[in-house]
């Protein structure tokens, strides 16, 4: 049974008193120097506030009246490893594969992994982990964001849904959650997910770019908008979050509100093709295509390879009967991506535009094999001109 130091050290740990609760654990430990408890507490507690060393010289003395002690053999061999000792993985590889009784022999091991890309091994350090601490928030959530990185979110789900459950003051697996939620389809469970953890985190940035990603999937413009302008309260000099803002009203239908946006975005990031791609469709649609044409050639530029930017363009040219224009371009674009459907239709455009049909073939054919409803309505009608 632990001692009330030991008892009241590992309470105001939890709270996150590590100063306090190590002055309490060497009270204990003064009374008496062979408190287990206490030992394994200071030494956790040096650990969370960073003080390695200090940890390592509190596992080595529990050590030497437990010699068993399978978390400080672990967390001694963290701390070499991290000094470059050879044959410290190795230790810990042992002991978690040993069947240790403790959570940190294995927790301890899956993080090591986990930081050097062996995600199969760090599952199955986490999932001795869990074993032993089913309802532990940080092993389930290493679990479940390991499941997301392999593309199982239907695996990451119920790890991650009571991640968050079982820690209301922590954002990191609330935003994993939302992530698994939407990779599931549930788009907007998990848009209300971020909406509820941002009522707690009210200036936690990455909860709101998570937002606005997939608002803007989800079709949830207003709620993209408003996620974008708490991002510009956040980081008022962040030409991405000007131009988040701009395209949640764009996609609104607010050409008006969006224009100055993408305007404000231009001029503080100069080299992003982006808010000039944004700004010309709106141009577009107040039937500006001679002022659209300019800001597109300004974004080629910027981006030759980018298929959106350039096919805009190339379409503008199109309608202006310049084949050669668009050829030039769409050929530059399609070195880079030379499956990309639409780029494949446009450049067969030029080509027919150009009475170049024989050229237009094999970008028909590609074109023909798209997902995309429209795109493979014109390459069938492209395909009885050119014969393809």
């Amino acid at each position: 049974m632990a001692s009330k130091a030991a008892s009241e050290g590992a309470r105001l740990m939890q709270t996150g008193l590590l100063d306090a609760a190590i002055k309490t654990f060497e009270k204990g430990l003064a009374a008496d120097p062979k408190d287990l408890h206490c030992w394994v507490g200071v030494s956790r507690a040096h650990m969370a506030a960073g003080r390695n060393e200090q940890a390592r010289t509190a596992f080595l003395k529990l050590l030497s009246i437990d010699p068993g002690n399978t978390e400080a053999q672990s967390t001694i061999a963290l701390i070499e490893l991290q000094q470059g000792k050879d044959g410290s993985l190795e230790t810990m590889k042992a002991v978690s594969e040993s069947g240790a009784p403790g959570f940190f022999e294995h927790f301890n091991l899956g993080s090591v992994l986990q930081a050097r890309g062996d995600w199969d091994g760090a599952e199955a350090a986490y999932t001795r982990a869990v074993k032993v601490q089913p309802d532990n928030p940080f092993a389930l959530t290493q679990l479940g964001l390991l499941a997301l990185n392999r593309g199982d979110a239907k695996g990451a789900l119920p790890k991650l849904k009571k991640a968050a459950e079982l820690t209301p003051n922590e954002w990191v697996p609330k935003q994993a959650w939302a992530r698994a939620l939407a990779g599931t389809g549930q788009l907007g469970q998990a848009v209300q997910v971020l909406i509820d953890a941002i009522a707690a985190f009210k200036d936690e940035v990455s909860l709101y770019l998570e937002l606005f990603d997939l608002s803007m999937v989800a079709g949830s413009f207003q709620t993209a908008a408003t996620a974008a302008r708490e991002l510009r309260r956040l980081k008022p000099d962040d030409a991405q979050c000007t131009y988040r803002h701009g395209l949640a009203l764009f996609m609104l239908g607010k050409t008006d509100a969006a224009k100055p946006l993408f305007t404000e975005a231009m001029q503080k990031a100069p080299k992003a093709w982006e808010p000039r791609q944004a700004y010309a469709k709106c141009l577009v649609l107040e039937k500006k295509v001679d002022d659209a044409i300019p800001v597109l050639e300004e974004a080629v530029a910027l981006a030759p390879t980018q298929t959106g930017p350039v096919n805009d363009l190339a379409s503008l040219y199109l309608s202006k009967k310049d084949g050669a224009k668009a050829e030039r371009i769409l050929k530059t674009a399609l070195a880079d991506s030379p499956t990309d459907d639409a780029t494949n239709l446009n450049l067969a455009l030029s080509y027919v535009q150009q009475g170049k049909k024989q050229q237009a073939v094999s970008h028909v054919k590609v074109a023909l094999q798209s997902p995309d409803a429209d795109v493979k309505e014109q390459a069938e009608r492209l395909r009885k001109q050119v014969g393809a």
